[in-house]
């Protein structure tokens, strides 16, 4: 099996016989009962492969919660476990089954196959359908209709919609929009909603980090990319102490410097004196606030929302605790808020913070009068605030970003030579430049070395010349901990050789022995 592609905890496999997961197995055709009472019958996927003898049955409160044959992984009663405890129980899915073996969940309603494939679930059957269209009824996108047209054949049509809401479900994984699909089977579908609320923190903390655009509704407020970037922004100090921080709205095109908007508030900031005292912080649901330092990291760039102009109660709160993680009464003397319909919700909540606020009252921040009015409040504003050169300003942007991407490990990129300017310019030495696909400092050769001195991810691979990419059966060891997205450093002969984007979680590069296991961006 070869790993093609990952989003959240799910993976889509190519198997022999062109057959990919998640995939659908039949019981008329690919399930064969048992025997006897010490063999659980097989299972064709593609190959024949025997079952467990038994399943853990609903009973089952603690580990090992899964039933083990030497390929096939068995998740019993998957289809009625109680919420929180399946996601505890797919917190243990690979340490169980490891990933040489496919997941099976037998008996799954069709709406439930995409949020359990989320979690990590390769194999379904048709076995609920079967009951069902025995009563009547007709699958559609995963969901059940009263038959109220005659079918002849319901049978056959409902097996032929299951084959077609599976191949949406890998399609879905291949152009990282799972989670989108999950969140459209959540919105009617009570258990599936439960599910996928019980289920974020686990998806930060084992997720795949998938730059893919997450098209914003309310449920995006839970989406683990966003939750998590919103964790970090405690990570982020702005460029420097005493700056007046300037509140933006966000823009549709992403990066918002990007914008034609937000460029036209450069042009008129960059005629004030002292203007790189201000420090531009753009409001937008589902993030809440995001430093100018980071509008490439993901998902500030990849995302899409209707923008209604109206917040609500749960969006409103969000805004509190973002800004409060920017800890403004410590980094800010003072404040402009020029963010249209924002403007009055963030203007009250910097009030309640005691921070010193101007609000420019505008509707339309990017016309001539909005931007008329912003360059004269930031005149006044700036007038007493102590003159911040570049220099200063480049290395305190530098700073914030690496402390956002890397933590604690972020030393050696703060304390390196720091030249440029934001958004593209910026760089550390020769140890990081700015890099759109990284979405944030992306690490030359030299970088990985320092990075893995300070105990960034390494991967031991074997010794051969490596031209391109890293496959997984190349992979003999590793040392740390990452999710798939996160760059890693390769060693071959204990010599940094490479460094790269981890296309597989550390297990998995040595379970499998197929597929890219790092996109490797720089060589020895």
């Amino acid at each position: 099996m070869e790993p093609i592609s990952h989003e959240g905890l799910g993976r889509l496999l190519k198997l022999e016989d062109n057959l990919q997961t998640p995939h659908v197995v039949f019981s008329h055709t690919d399930l064969k009962e048992s025997k006897d009472l010490e063999s659980g019958g097989t299972i064709k996927v593609g190959k024949v492969f025997d079952l467990p003898p038994s399943p853990l049955g609903l009973d089952s409160e603690k580990a090992p919660y899964l039933q083990l044959s030497e390929n096939i992984a068995v998740l019993d009663n998957a289809y009625s476990i109680q919420p929180k405890k399946l996601v505890e129980i797919a917190a243990e899915f690979r340490s169980e089954a490891g990933y040489s073996r496919l997941l099976y969940a037998p008996a799954v309603e069709p709406s439930q196959m995409p949020i359990l494939a989320y979690l990590g679930v390769d194999i379904f059957d048709d076995l609920n359908v079967e009951l069902r269209s025995s009563t009547g009824w007709i699958l559609e996108s995963g969901e059940w209709i009263k038959q109220n047209t005659q079918i002849d054949d319901l049978f056959s049509h409902n097996r032929s919609e299951l084959n077609r809401w599976i191949l949406r479900i890998r399609n879905a994984i291949s152009n990282g929009k799972l989670r989108e699909l999950v969140e459209i089977t959540s919105l009617h579908n009570p258990r599936v909603s439960q599910i996928l609320h019980h289920s974020a923190l686990l998806l930060i903390e084992k997720g795949a980090r998938v730059h893919s655009t997450i098209r914003s509704n309310d449920l995006s407020l839970n989406h683990p990319a966003i939750l998590d970037f919103q964790n970090r922004l405690s990570n982020y100090e702005p460029p420097a102490q005493n700056m007046v921080l300037l509140i933006l709205p966000c823009s549709a095109r992403k990066p918002y410097f990007k914008s034609s908007s937000h460029k036209r508030f450069f042009n008129t900031l960059r005629e004030v004196e002292n203007h790189l005292a201000l420090h531009v912080v753009s409001v937008t649901s589902p993030l809440g606030l995001v430093p100018r330092e980071l509008e490439f990291c993901y998902p500030a760039a990849h995302y899409d929302i209707a923008v209604t102009g109206k917040w609500s109660a749960s969006e409103i709160e969000m805004l509190r605790s973002q800004l409060i993680k920017l800890n403004p009464t410590k980094h800010y003397a003072k404040a402009i808020v020029h963010a249209g319909s924002s403007s009055k919700i963030m203007t009250e909540l910097v009030k309640e913070l005691g921070i010193d606020v101007v609000d420019t009252r505008v509707d339309r921040p990017s016309s001539y009068e909005g931007l008329e009015i912003l360059q004269n409040i930031a005149r006044m504003t700036l007038s007493d605030i102590p003159i911040l050169n570049t220099k200063d300003r480049a290395k305190g942007e530098a700073k914030g970003l690496a402390n956002f991407q890397y933590g604690e490990n972020s030393d050696f990129l703060v304390n390196s030579e720091i030249s440029g300017r934001m958004p593209y310019k910026l760089r550390c030495g020769d140890l990081a430049a700015m890099s759109p696909v990284v979405g944030g400092f992306g690490l030359t050769l030299k970088g990985g070395i320092e990075y893995s001195l300070q105990g960034g991810p390494i991967i031991i691979a074997e010794n051969f010349k490596l031209v391109g990419d890293l496959f997984a059966v190349g992979v003999k060891s590793y040392k740390g901990n990452w999710n798939i997205g996160d760059q890693v450093v390769i060693k071959q002969n204990d010599i940094v050789t490479a460094v790269g984007i981890a296309k597989m979680v550390p297990e998995e590069m040595i379970s499998m022995n197929r597929g890219v296991a790092v996109e490797v961006r720089h060589h020895a």
